[in-house]
């Protein structure tokens, strides 16, 4: 994984150990837990197909003051441009 200095503020590093696409949205296992919210048709073509078994992802949960607590609020893998930024996967902006 990459460095955990650079990772954004409240965001946890996993590894992802499954994706299955599923009509037009991608289904993410990673640490033993299951997200089914990534869209494919608002996301770039580079990105969808960087979003692989042991990519990186991050992940930043919604906390009692932003949310349900526990449910993911945003995720994001490392761009493939290699530019050192992150592309975002998922946003829950409610």
């Amino acid at each position: 994984m990459g460095d955990s200095e650079d990772l954004p503020q409240e965001f946890t590093p996993f590894i992802i150990q499954e994706v299955k696409r599923l009509e037009d949205r991608l289904i993410i296992r990673y640490d033993g837990r299951t997200f089914g919210g990534v869209m494919i048709s608002v996301l770039e073509e580079e990105i969808v197909s960087a979003i692989r078994l042991g990519t990186e992802v991050i992940v930043r949960y919604h906390t009692a003051e932003t949310g349900h607590p526990g449910q993911v609020a945003h995720m994001l893998i490392r761009h493939p441009s290699g530019d050192g930024g992150w592309a975002e996967i998922y946003a829950d902006w409610e």
